[in-house]
Formats: structure tokens, sequence, C-alpha cells
């Protein structure tokens, strides 16, 4: 018994298929597949270089006090710093989407990589009170480049890596974005002191820009000479179908997205992802001025509280990822995610409003490994839904939702902040958080992906008969 029905329903929902029969199958190399030894390096190199540009997303919110007062702008200011990160993305991706799509992923590395050195330099030469539109500026470079990261970590994974390791390549990926913020939160409060003379304060944030600099370059070098493009065959035999559908029905964008605003599970998702991680941003941006408003000259303990948050989340990742890989459950893992974050973020905001400081620091332990771990799941479920769509493009239409979340809940609760003070925010907060819970609820349990994957046999068809099939299905 065949699975070419499953494998049928799986591609004619695109209405774009290319169905291959078993002579083509055995005498052709269209589905030869190979896994690489060296899709380990690309991983370690994307992961490595995308941490160092993470790393100051929240390089100024951490420490939102002594950078006001440095550069004597208003916290909303600094707030935009990390902010930039949402907007730029939100303005960029399309010319970002159409990079990788045309010049591949390692041209679209090197570009990226490349906008955030300059960024990384830019900023070596802000370290003066009168100079925030300069290090502005080197920020929005760096922002700029967190378009092409986002949107690579699914499609980085899908390239080089057999559909057996992909959610664990996906978790690995975005482990290097976690880490660059981990990093962002230990040692930004450790070098950046809040000292009374103005010029120490210089000195500081100029150690620390020069460093970032310095590591960046020499992470740009070494993308430029080692990183590859697609690997020769392709991993699985699901990314060789998907190579093929894409070669034969070269569509651009439109049509691609037009199919993704027609699926009802994908824009779900999308609304439910963009809340959790909405939230995320709101707490990585505004952590520092929430924390202050209950424990004063505590600016090294919110960055501490950031970093246990971030850590615990890159092994929440990496735990979702090995049990995506091994069980396939991904609408059930996906609700106790979203479950357990919102518990968490209840827990978080009641001891923050209690100042039980070691309760602080365990909430958020508990906090990050849900909600940052659940970062991996909505790349993984986006895979899942839009099978065999472009993950550059799914991936990218996911996270301007994200964005889009994160800019509007950093103002509306910023501004909260300023005029109510923090425990209206953490209340609004959780409300936000249990609306996606519900919408993951709602969500239906779909898997086009692996029905691709345990397909074994395939009929050839003609177009007619293809659109007529699909026609069928839609009917029935």
């Amino acid at each position: 018994m065949t699975n070419e029905k499953d494998l049928s329903e799986v591609l004619c929902v695109n209405n774009s298929v290319r169905i291959i029969s078993n002579s083509e199958k055995d005498n052709g190399d269209l589905l030869q597949t190979k896994v690489y030894k060296r899709r380990w390096l690309m991983l370690a190199l994307f992961s490595t270089y995308s941490s160092m540009f993470t790393l100051q997303w929240v390089q100024y919110s951490i420490i939102a006090n002594i950078v006001s007062r440095y550069y004597g702008v208003s916290s909303l200011a600094v707030d935009w710093t990390a902010m930039s990160f949402m907007a730029y993305y939100m303005i960029f991706i399309i010319p970002a989407t159409y990079i990788l799509d045309r010049w591949g992923v390692r041209w679209g590395n090197i570009l990226g990589c490349g906008l955030g050195c300059v960024g990384s330099w830019i900023k070596v030469f802000s370290a003066h009170p009168d100079r925030f539109y300069v290090t502005f500026i080197g920020q929005s470079l760096v922002a700029v480049t967190q378009t092409i990261v986002l949107i690579l970590p699914g499609r980085l994974a899908a390239q080089w890596f057999d559909t057996t390791e992909i959610s664990t390549a996906t978790s690995l990926s975005i482990f290097g974005n976690q880490m660059g913020i981990a990093l962002g939160f230990l040692l930004t409060p450790i070098i950046v002191k809040n000292h009374e003379n103005l010029h120490d304060i210089g000195n500081d944030l100029s150690y620390m820009f020069w460093g970032v600099a310095i590591i960046v370059t020499v992470l740009f070098l070494l993308l430029i000479i080692l990183f590859e493009d697609d690997p020769k065959l392709p991993p699985s035999k699901a990314r060789a179908l998907q190579k093929l559908n894409q070669k034969e029905n070269d569509e651009g964008f439109i049509e691609p997205i037009k199919r993704l605003f027609k699926n009802k599970s994908y824009l779900l998702l999308c609304n439910s992802y963009g809340l959790n991680i909405g939230v995320l941003n709101v707490i990585g941006t505004l952590l520092n001025q929430m924390y202050l408003a209950h424990f004063v000259n505590g600016e090294e303990d919110a960055g501490r509280i950031g970093l246990v948050m971030t850590v615990t989340g890159m092994i929440g990742s990496i735990c979702v990822g090995i049990i995506l890989d091994k069980t396939h459950r991904f609408k059930e893992t996906t609700m106790i995610a979203y479950f357990f974050s919102v518990c968490g973020q209840i827990l978080f905001s009641t001891f923050t409003c209690l100042e039980m400081k070691w309760m602080v620091y365990l909430s958020a332990i508990f906090l990050g490994f849900f909600m940052v771990g659940y970062v991996t799941i909505g790349y993984e479920m986006s895979a899942e839904y839009t099978y065999p769509e472009s993950e550059g493009i799914t991936a990218g239409i996911l996270n301007v939702a994200n964005n889009v979340y994160g800019v509007v809940l950093v103002l509306i609760m910023g501004r909260v902040l300023e005029v109510y003070g923090d425990i209206p925010v953490h209340i609004g907060l959780c409300v936000v958080l249990l609306v996606g819970f519900i919408m993951t609820v709602l969500t239906k349990d779909e898997h086009r992906r692996q029905d691709a994957k345990n397909a074994t046999s395939y009929t050839e068809v003609s177009q007619t008969e293809k659109g007529n099939e699909c026609n069928g299905r839609e009917k029935n």
C-alpha cells in the first residue's frame, strides 16, 4: 500500500505539483539525496555571527537609565534602539526575502553580516554625550541585518539537514540568536557601570563597542571564506520535491503570499506566535524599567534576570526541537508550551510586584524555558502548515507578525509604564498571552511536510488531471 494520496493532498493545496513516477524515480537523479557532514559548520557559522547582532538588540535598553542620562535623551528614545529591530524588519522583509530567493543563502548572509559589521564600527565613534544620532545610525544598520537573520533558521535547516534533524537544526539556529540576547543581558551591565562621571560611562561604552566590532569583523571574514550555499544534493526527499516544485513553478512573491493568506491555520499561527514573541519583546525592551520600579540600583540584577530567562529558553528550544523530531506532535507541544508561558508570566509579574527577588529569578527561569523555547515551535509549525512554500517567505511573514505586535505592545506598555506604573503592564502582558493561547487551541493540527516525507510512491499525472483532482478535493 502506498501513500500517494497523502502526497497528492500535500502538493495540490498549492495547485502546483510535480508528481514523479516510480520509473522516473529509479532511473533519474530527481530524488537523489545526501546529508553532508559540513552542514554542522554552516549551522555553527550562522549561529555564531547571528548571536553578535542579537546581542546588540538589548545593548542599550537593559541599561536604559544609564544611556538616557549619558546621552541626555528620553527613555522612549532608548526604547527605540530595541524597537528599531522590529520596525526595520517590517520595512525590509520583502527585499530581504527577494535577495535570499535570488542570490541564495550564502550571499544573503554575507550581505547581512557586512551591513551589521559596518553598523558595529559606526557605533565605535558614538561614545560621546552629543552623538546619540551616531549610535542610532549604527544600531539601525545592525537592526536591518536581523531582517535576514530571522528568516534563515528554518530555511538553513531545510537546505542542509534531513527531515529527522530539521527541528533540532532549527532550534540550534535559534540558539545563536538567543545566546546573543543572553550575552547582551549579562555583559552590558557588567561592562557599562552607572558612574557619576559621564566621561567614565563613555569609556565603558567605548570598550564595549570596540570589542563587539572586532569580533563581528572576524566572523564576517570567516563567513566569506567558509560559508556555502545550497548543497549539491538535497538532504531529504521532501526537500528534493520542494526544490523541483519551485523550479518548475517560478511564481515570484505574489502567488505564494496569496496562498498563505488563504491558509487559516497559518494565519492563526501568525497571530498567536506574534502575541507570544511580542510579549517577549516587551520584556526584553522594558525589563530594566520594570525591575527598577521595585528594586533600586538593580541594573545588574535586571541583566542577570534577562540572562537566566534567555539561557533557560535556549535549553527549552533544544528540548522542543528534539521532542518534535522524535514525536512529531506539533499541536500538543505548542499548546503545552503556550500554556506554561501564560503561567510563567503570571508568576513573574506577581513576584516582581511583591518584590521577592529570589522568586523573580525562579519565575524568570520557568518563563524563559517555555516562552523563548516557543520560538522553535513557531518556525516548525509554520513549515508544517505551509509546505511546500519557501521557508524564507513563510518565516518572513511569521516574523512580520511578531514584530508588528512587538512594536505596538512596546509603545503601549511603555506609555502605560510611564503614566500608571508597572502593575498595569504586568496585567496587560498576562491578558495578551491568554488571548494567544486561545488562538493556539483553535488552530488545526496539520502535517503537510511530514506527509510529504512519508510518501513512498508517486504517480505521473497530467496538468489537467492534477487541476481536476485539486478542484475535486476543494469541493469535498
